[in-house]
């Protein structure tokens, strides 16, 4: 039982004493806060505590704060990639819409269910991405206190996806190479050939820099592995290479990046995609190809077109991922067996 007043201060609001200022609340917890000067009237007090027990009614905590703790987070800030940062920001307006105005504690496997339901009905792979980043930043909340539940999104299976991307073939390779080449885009030539003959992903294209030329081969980090792998020089990668630091020289700031803009500079991801998306566009009102493809599907090429063991070439975690990237039938033996007679 707490203690009990003087009589002459039993009108004040809980919490409320008399200080040298006037009248404050002080609570445990809480923080000291000034209500009103000495001179306030008994209503202006209470007034004024009224007004301060109002801002103490905590807001509920809400999947949108949620993501936002998650964005300041060193699990996002620091560990991620920014092109993974990019994706998940992107996931998150989709999960905003639909979730962010609920308690995290109130989103349950049915209503995740009815959400891939509704969305994938038109977008199963879009479905498939924000489920994994619902699923992502429920289980970094419940780690950290902002989740009481588990993660309702491990009871809801995601949408069957077929392998993306498409094998690019030979024709068509050349086609739009000289297409770029007409067109005065010689650095996206040796960005296709780089790609191409080391089975590397646009990201690890474009970040290579002039340390990554060493004698026996070209190395290629790979962002979305960490893995490193030096591709030994072949004089087609070698020819590409040279070709690449040959072109774009006259800037007066020259980045230390094998692929370098007009501007001497780094070529940033988006303004590398709109140079190849205008110019797929271009080709394909030309006539000069048939289909549009994606700068991703010459990985696919080159591990179709492999001749060896595809995991080690492409640096795959697994086998079974690095099989996804190889487009080509497999060569089985068919079966031989002499006919039998018939019998009579």
């Amino acid at each position: 039982m707490g203690r009990q007043r003087n009589p002459e201060n039993a009108w004040m609001p809980p919490y409320v004493e008399r200080y040298k200022g006037g009248y404050r609340v002080k609570r445990r917890g809480h923080g000291t806060c000034h209500l009103a000067a000495h001179d306030a009237s008994k209503s202006e007090v209470w007034s004024a505590y009224e007004s301060w027990q109002a801002d103490q009614v905590q807001k509920t905590f809400t999947v949108a704060d949620l993501i936002d703790n998650y964005f300041s987070s060193p699990q996002y800030t620091k560990h991620l990639k920014p092109s993974t940062q990019q994706d998940y920001d992107r996931y998150s307006k989709q999960i905003r819409v639909s979730f962010g105005e609920m308690s995290p504690d109130a989103i349950t496997s049915p209503l995740v269910q009815m959400y891939m339901d509704a969305r994938g009905s038109q977008y199963p792979t879009a479905a498939n991405r924000e489920r994994t980043f619902l699923g992502i930043i429920m289980k970094w909340g419940k780690a950290r206190g902002f989740v009481s539940i588990e993660d309702p999104t491990d009871a809801v299976r995601p949408f069957k996806e077929e392998p993306g991307g498409r094998y690019v073939e030979d024709w068509e390779y050349e086609a739009f190479w000289h297409w770029l080449g007409r067109r005065g885009h010689t650095v996206h030539q040796c960005a296709m050939e780089i790609a191409y003959l080391c089975a590397a992903r646009h990201q690890d294209v474009i970040a290579l820099t002039r340390a990554d030329i060493q004698e026996d081969g070209l190395l290629v980090y790979q962002q979305k592995t960490g893995k490193k792998q030096l591709k030994l020089w072949t004089p087609r990668l070698r020819e590409a290479v040279d070709l690449a630091l040959a072109t774009n020289t006259h800037a007066k700031i020259q980045s230390a990046h094998i692929l370098r803009s007009r501007t001497g500079r780094a070529y940033t991801r988006t303004g590398f995609n709109a140079i190849w998306q205008r110019e797929q566009r271009a080709a394909l009102e030309a006539e000069a190809i048939q289909e549009r493809f994606r700068f991703h599907d010459l990985k696919i090429k080159a591990a179709s077109d492999f001749d060896g063991d595809v995991q080690q070439f492409t640096g795959h975690k697994t086998r079974s991922m690095a099989e996804r990237y190889n487009r080509t039938p497999d060569r089985v033996t068919s079966l031989e067996r002499p006919r039998r007679a018939p019998v009579k």
